[in-house]
């Protein structure tokens, strides 16, 4: 089987399968959404994992209990919030971690108490940047609750323009390059990423090992490259829609396969190519020779469209 031969059949098979539409994988009572991994009561959500009752939430990591938020990870009871990090019970956050019992706070870091206040870190009771006694802030947010959020955001974008943009990130270990990144070692050029180690070219990607070029990966990928929505791979190469699977390259949409190359729609398999079942040996021939081919030629995706 030559490069070329294998390519084109298994462009045929992805003609062949429906494209099924993307998953809910593992989840429970969240029928009204896309993307969903190990999620629970989530209602029009998309790009969620190991997420709980939440709406209308987009590209969340381990949120629970929200509303109308983009790009949040390790998030509780918040509502309006934009790429917000372990906050908690905070309304119309923007680029916040660590923020608390807080409303239209931009770019505020270990804060709890802060209303309409943009850059501050470890600071509490402060409105719209200036420092307060508990007891004026207490009395004085009340009223402030009571505005208009056009108005509030209004001021905070003023704000906004007084200060400098930082990047965003925390807490990694040799990771100097990327940007929102939170918990990663030793990691280049990753963005929206966490718990991630010994990798580079992530996006939206968590707790992975060893692993390159990944774009919606999670829940534990290992020694793993070229990756699209998958989860819990290891030694799998250029694979889209697929989880559990080991040692593979080129999987669509499959489950449990293991020793398999360029299969689509499978379950629960192993030794096959093009999802043909062979036997191990008749397997170990064929792919030896085939995946040096295509590493030689440096073929990548090569033309397939899917």
């Amino acid at each position: 089987m030559t490069a070329e031969s294998f390519f084109s059949e298994l462009q045929k098979l992805l003609a062949r399968y429906p494209q099924v539409p993307p998953d809910v994988n593992a989840s429970e009572n969240s029928e009204y959404g896309e993307h969903l991994y190990y999620c629970k009561n989530m209602h029009i959500c998309f790009d969620n994992a190991n997420c709980t009752d939440c709406l209308y939430t987009y590209d969340g990591y381990i949120v629970k209990n929200c509303v109308d938020t983009d790009y949040c990870a390790e998030t509780e009871l918040c509502y309006e919030n934009v790429d917000s990090f372990k906050c908690f019970n905070s309304d119309y956050l923007e680029y916040c971690t660590s923020v608390r019992d807080s409303a239209f706070a931009a770019n505020c870091i270990n804060c709890h108490d802060v209303f309409g206040c943009v850059n501050l870190t470890n600071k509490s009771f402060c409105i719209f940047n200036r420092q307060l006694t508990e007891e004026d802030y207490r009395r004085k947010v009340v009223e402030y609750k009571k505005w208009p959020p056009e108005k509030v955001l209004a001021m905070v974008e003023e704000l906004k323009k007084r200060y400098p943009y930082r990047p965003k990130e925390g807490h990694n270990e040799n990771s100097p390059y990327g940007n929102y990144v939170h918990y990663n070692k030793n990691c280049y050029m990753c963005f929206d990423a966490a718990h991630n180690e010994n990798s580079g070219y992530l996006y939206d990607s968590h707790h992975n090992t060893t692993c390159y070029d990944m774009t919606y990966a999670a829940a534990n990928n290992q020694l793993s490259y070229e990756i699209v929505d998958s989860a819990k791979l290891f030694n799998c190469n250029y694979s889209v829609f697929s989880n559990n699977s080991q040692e593979s390259s080129y999987l669509f949409n499959c489950r449990n396969v293991k020793n398999s190359i360029g299969c689509v729609a499978l379950s629960n398999k192993q030794y096959c190519i093009l999802n043909r079942q062979l036997s191990k040996e008749e397997y170990e021939r064929i792919s030896k020779q085939l995946l040096e081919e295509l590493k030689n030629k440096n073929l990548g995706w090569a033309d397939l469209q899917f």
